[in-house]
């Protein structure tokens, strides 16, 4: 999955990705260091990113 990729999904959850970053526990430089191919993520930065973009937004228990 690309870092576009995983922006879109983050999206369409009503996620930024500095909301995503935060959730994955990963600094927002870090990804865009990431999306601008100046790096690559190791594996479980990897999967905490994934993983935080498929999360939905709530409000009081209800899915915004």
């Amino acid at each position: 999955m690309t870092p576009h990729q995983i922006e879109e999904i983050a999206r369409e959850n009503g996620l930024t990705m500095q909301q995503v970053c935060q959730t994955a526990g990963v600094a927002y430089s870090t990804f865009t260091r990431w999306r601008q191919k100046k790096t690559e993520p190791r594996i479980g930065v990897y999967s905490r990113l994934v993983n935080a973009a498929y999360a939905r937004v709530t409000i009081g228990g209800v899915a915004a």
